[in-house]
């Protein structure tokens, strides 16, 4: 994904991170220290050192850090330090009878909030990055060794190996490798239902598409496609208007012009999508789908069916994630196709073109 996109998409997740470590700050602040200025902790080993820090532990069993002079620089007050990259350490605290996890600078600084149950330092394609579980929900989140969040959002799962990293949610497992020591959108998988509990499953590879798209706006575009096909064929009748995406109401139903038919999706196949930067801000998103679709009706009291495969087009504009959606829906057909019928009421109108 694009430096731009990264950016806009990772200002919210940033700023609830910011407000995380302040009320982390606040509560590790709140706590006693063991030591005052005049005090020193008593050193009973040295259990690592990087670049010149030394992690040690205090007569007590907490964790601190000295430096290159052997001066303490953060006080022992941590239940567990160990080195994430080069920038600082994971560390682990007990809050309100919790042990929690987050990560602090080589000043004692908190820069990952304390609101994890386990942070685990893992490298894929040489890029180390730290996957941390939230305590609350077992939700993960991504972070750099630099402690820059990867993304915008939590994860169901999450597991990782030397040459990928893949992150799953309710609809969607998402494949990244790494270039230039960020990580790389390389293959999305999406999986769900439309209309009468019909399965999909499609795979996004495309290379300039995933640098334009993240697994957030590919969840909307097909969480919006469901919804719209839900209600182009059932002409809104089986979704309740409390549920309803008030933007489908601009776009026809299926068939609009046929009257006593009955349509069911049987399938979705040969997705296409094609997506393109407007500007820095917005992004227009163009998917092409061909729903399988069973057309019942009657000829001279008899139920008849026939099926086809029936071209929709939809678009997706918006500003990333804030307002994008579902903005045009168009079927190719105002028609089914009706097979010949001879003898019948219905022979003059036997071939129904588009």
């Amino acid at each position: 994904m694009n430096r731009n996109m990264r950016l806009v998409v990772s200002v919210l997740f940033i700023v609830i991170i910011v407000l995380a470590v302040a009320i982390t700050r606040f509560y590790s602040k709140s706590e006693k220290s063991a030591y005052n200025d005049d005090s020193q902790p008593v050193i009973e080993d040295v259990i690592d050192t990087r670049d010149g820090n030394h992690i040690f532990k205090d007569n007590k069993g907490l964790f601190g850090i000295l430096d290159s002079s052997n001066r303490v620089i953060v006080y022992p007050e941590w239940q567990e330090l160990n080195y994430a990259g080069g920038n600082g350490c994971i560390a682990s605290k007990r809050f309100d009878s919790k042990r929690l996890y987050g990560c602090i600078d080589y000043e004692g600084n908190i820069t990952v909030p304390f609101v994890y149950s386990e942070i685990v330092l893992t490298k894929v394609r040489g890029v180390q990055l730290l996957i941390a579980k939230t305590a609350d929900t077992g939700s993960y989140s991504i972070y750099y060794d630099d402690f820059r969040p990867c993304f915008s959002e939590t994860w169901k799962s999450c597991s990782a190996d030397t040459n990928k990293l893949t992150l799953r949610t309710d609809m969607g497992i998402y494949t990244f490798s790494t270039e230039n020591s960020e990580l790389l959108f390389t293959k999305a998988t999406i999986t769900g239902f439309v209309g009468d509990h019909v399965p999909y499953n499609f795979e996004i590879t495309d290379e300039h598409l995933l640098e334009t798209l993240t697994p957030k706006l590919i969840e909307i575009i097909f969480s919006d496609t469901s919804g719209y096909l839900d209600y182009a064929y059932s002409k809104g009748r089986t979704v309740p208007d409390d549920k309803l995406n008030p933007r489908y109401k601009k776009f026809s139903a299926v068939f609009p012009d046929e009257k006593n038919i009955e349509v069911k999706i049987t399938d979705l196949s040969e997705l296409q999508i094609s997506g393109f930067n407007s500007n820095d801000a917005a992004i227009t998103v163009n998917v092409v789908l061909y729903v399988g679709t069973d057309v019942k009706y009657q000829v001279n009291g008899s139920p008849q069916t026939i099926h086809g495969n029936y071209r929709v087009t939809l678009s997706f504009s918006g500003s990333f994630e804030t307002d994008f959606g579902i903005s045009y829906a168009k079927f190719q057909r105002s028609k089914p196709k009706y097979p010949r019928i001879v003898s019948d009421e219905t022979q003059e109108n036997s071939e129904q073109a588009e």
